[in-house]
């Protein structure tokens, strides 16, 4: 299992629960069985540029959040924050993402809603 493939089947499984998606549900959407998608997920099976263009269509993320860069950190001292966790990366990635601002604020304020309590 190569780790790369790994990787981007991880990124896909953490998408596809944010948007609530069974591995069936996808698998619907992209006209596959849901064994293929669980393979991808585990890194069993290499997934060319195409499907990969697919599964970004179907979930609606830019493909580019299959690659994320090596290192991820904030712009902020490392002693700070340190390494970012794969989740706090997920959620980065997801943010970013937002092309509405009206939603962006929104989000910002739930999470601050959130952390406050």
């Amino acid at each position: 299992m190569k780790r790369e493939s790994k990787n981007v089947g991880q990124i896909i499984k953490e998408i596809r629960n944010t948007k609530g998606l069974t591995q069936m549900d996808l698998a619907e959407m992209m006209g596959m069985s849901y064994q293929q998608i669980q393979k991808y997920e585990k890194g069993v099976d290499n997934i060319s540029v195409e499907r990969l263009k697919q599964i970004a269509k179907v979930l609606d993320v830019p493909v580019t959040l299959f690659f994320p860069p090596d290192k991820e950190m904030v712009a902020e001292s490392p002693a700070v924050y340190g390494k970012m966790a794969d989740d706090e990366l997920l959620l980065l990635r997801l943010y970013r993402s937002i092309k509405d601002k009206k939603i962006k604020n929104a989000v910002l304020e739930f999470l601050k809603t959130m952390a406050a309590r």
